[in-house]
């Protein structure tokens, strides 16, 4: 909706955002769809891949215009000629081409994008593949990315993670058990392989989400991490980072940034009750700003997309396709209303130079 306007006005869209004090707006980079479709598909790496950001440039910009500053997540399928099946999708993609990728973004958008993630939900089956073999990948993406964006644009964060809330047998790996994986210590966080290098962050990326709860649920399983259980996530951090196996690159404890999370706006999953939707939303935004170590709270997403689109699954929307507020937008509102002074607020302009970042609390 944001990135291509046939969803819904992006003017009006922003209009909106604002209204409900949106400072930070989180935006899929898809490696392979940067890229023309021959690109896209080729079997071998091209000799100079023509990538193509001119729908980001756009987006960027008219962020700025509204105060707004924009997080890229740079994510999967991988092309092709990266995959270990050479075809576009997330089957071992390879970290070589993946750090050229970030490369070239992070000089493209050198002082006018401040924050990145790596990867999206790299422990769910259908983002990173073969589930096995995940946190592995992930390392070597991930190192990769770090090592390019920073000696590219070395002010710009890198975040880490961007995990799934929990497992689900053959589909996600839970995400306190894929961090020991990924950092290759055991349960007491000792190292069990020399060769597996530390990593450093400028922040933790997750996705608390807990669809059929109130956020205040403890949802069951110890490296299970939904808004009801962050703390199991600052302990898991916190004892990686004195092991040195987790770098903090501020040298200060490790901030979290909640980058997905919402309740549903239509189909099974959805909260028959608009009370509880309402009273849920509004009270994982105080969850989130009481916790000192989250950073951001990001609700995914502002407009739900159409029915028939391949998105149409998954509609967390605040509002629909004709700009009506769902009870989930009116408690984003009234939130921010109540806590205007607490939380940072859209700019008149988001400056189009690096300053280190703005808070998105």
């Amino acid at each position: 909706m944001f990135l291509e306007r046939k969803w819904f006005d992006r003017d009006r869209a922003f209009r909106l955002a604002r209204s409900i004090g949106v400072t930070r707006l989180r935006v899929g980079m898809v490696w392979a769809w940067t890229l023309p479709p021959n690109q896209q598909r080729a079997k071998q790496p091209p000799a100079s891949p023509s990538y193509s950001f001119g729908a980001w440039d756009d987006l960027v910009a008219a962020a700025a215009r509204y105060g707004i500053r924009v997080h890229l997540s740079l994510q999967g399928p991988a092309p092709a000629f990266a995959t270990g099946n050479r075809r576009v999708g997330p089957y071992k993609p390879n970290a070589r081409y993946f750090g050229q990728f970030a490369a070239a973004v992070a000089a493209h958008f050198a002082g006018r994008v401040d924050r990145y993630s790596i990867w999206n939900e790299p422990n769910w089956a259908t983002w990173l593949a073969p589930l096995r073999s995940t946190p592995t990948l992930y390392r070597n993406l991930y190192r990769a990315g770090w090592a390019a964006i920073k000696r590219v644009d070395p002010d710009a964060k890198v975040l880490i993670g961007e995990t799934a809330p929990y497992a689900r047998r053959g589909l996600s790996i839970a995400p306190l058990d894929f961090l020991r994986r990924l950092l290759c210590v055991d349960r007491r966080y000792r190292l069990r392989s020399k060769r597996c290098p530390a990593l450093s962050t400028d922040g933790y990326a997750h996705h608390p989400y807990d669809f059929a709860h109130a956020p205040t649920y403890r949802f069951p399983g110890t490296d299970n991490v939904t808004i009801g259980t962050l703390g199991r996530l600052t302990s898991a951090l916190d004892a990686l980072q004195r092991r040195r196996r987790l770098k903090s690159a501020s040298g200060r404890k490790i901030p979290i940034y909640l980058s997905e999370f919402g309740y549903f706006s239509s189909g099974r999953r959805m909260l028959r009750s608009r009370r509880a939707r309402y009273l849920y939303t509004y009270r994982s935004f105080e969850i989130a700003l009481r916790n000192p170590r989250v950073k951001s709270h990001l609700y995914y997403t502002l407009v739900s997309p159409p029915r028939r689109s391949q998105w149409a699954f998954f509609d967390l929307g605040l509002v629909d396709l004709r700009g009506r507020a769902r009870p989930q937008f009116e408690a984003v509102r009234a939130f921010y209303k109540r806590n205007r002074t607490r939380v940072a607020r859209p700019a008149a302009r988001a400056p189009l130079t690096s300053t280190g970042g703005a808070s998105s609390r």
